[in-house]
């Protein structure tokens, strides 16, 4: 779907960034309150960091510090691809973009912050929730529910026999996927990626069985951060009934709200996705951790300007 068009964006009047993450030179879009509450905003397959413009307005008016990166294989960001090309590279796994994610956490001297994840951009925030608990204030998904961590390994296929509504997935993994979409006469796509091609991004798509690897120790685990599923109504892919009959149990903390809306909300029905947002993090971001992070965030900014 097409991207709606607003006067009031014009990206290049953002605080665009790089940071090299994992040996990976990342561009990110570093707007709002230096001192603010970090909120990390991770865009899925195909998207940039623009698809979050109408969350990176509401959030900073908020107070929160809106840290929001190209992920990799994605606009400015690097696009690694394996010499292989029927394998993904190793750093597209969650885990390891997760583990980018905190590298960039630590460059910017960030000792929390709360992520939230649209469509494959929920798998490395849910990976982030899984591996680096102790990172994150909380997690917030927008459509994709996150997937418990399976006892035995699966390959892309063994995942489309269990969630047929997720076929597309083996086709976007093969190499005849690069060559046909690089092909398709979409605007969208024409805008944001034909300077780049989609073999970065369809990298995405053959991490599963690395992905559950990486994970295998988890299993069993539960997933100790307060999280947000919003379950968008419209979508066709990340459809309402899948997201409502994936076990919740494992979860601490798990809360749920329905928006209306395509699978493009982000730009679609941004107010309900941001009052959706605003809300949950209202209720669970006490007064007394919101001070201590600015507290610590004026603390670790002296510090740094004074290695400069």
């Amino acid at each position: 779907m097409t991207a709606k068009r607003n006067s009031m964006f014009n990206p290049t009047k953002y605080n665009h960034q790089f940071a090299t993450l994992g040996g990976h030179r990342y561009h990110y879009v570093d707007e709002g309150d230096k001192n603010g509450v970090p909120v990390l905003l991770i865009h899925g397959f195909p998207d940039l960091w623009y698809g979050w413009r109408y969350q990176i307005e509401y959030l900073t008016k908020l107070g929160f510090r809106v840290l929001v990166p190209d992920m990799l294989g994605y606009g400015q960001t690097d696009k690694p691809v394996s010499k292989d090309r029927t394998k993904a590279h190793p750093s597209y796994s969650p885990k390891s973009l997760a583990s980018h994610m905190v590298e960039l956490m630590d460059q910017l001297g960030l000792e929390k912050a709360v992520l939230v994840g649209h469509d494959w951009g929920a798998a490395a925030v849910s990976r982030f929730g899984w591996h680096f608990p102790e990172r994150a204030i909380a997690t917030i998904s927008v459509g994709n529910p996150f997937q418990p961590i399976a006892k035995v390994a699966k390959t892309a296929s063994d995942f489309m026999k269990e969630n047929p509504s997720f076929e597309y997935f083996e086709i976007f993994g093969t190499e005849e996927a690069i060559d046909g979409l690089n092909n398709q006469d979409k605007e969208y796509y024409l805008e944001y990626f034909k300077a780049f091609g989609y073999e970065g991004p369809l990298s995405y798509y053959k991490c599963f069985e690395q992905s559950f690897r990486e994970d295998q120790h988890l299993f069993g685990q539960r997933y100790t951060i307060p999280t947000l599923l919003i379950i968008v109504r419209g979508d066709v892919l990340l459809t309402p009934e899948y997201c409502r009959t994936l076990p919740v149990d494992y979860y601490d903390s798990f809360t749920t709200q329905e928006v209306d809306g395509p699978h493009w909300v982000l730009t679609q029905n941004p107010v309900a996705v941001n009052n959706t947002i605003g809300s949950y993090l209202k209720r669970i971001l006490t007064r007394s951790t919101v001070s201590t992070i600015r507290d610590t965030a004026r603390n670790k900014t002296r510090v740094l300007r004074s290695k400069l």
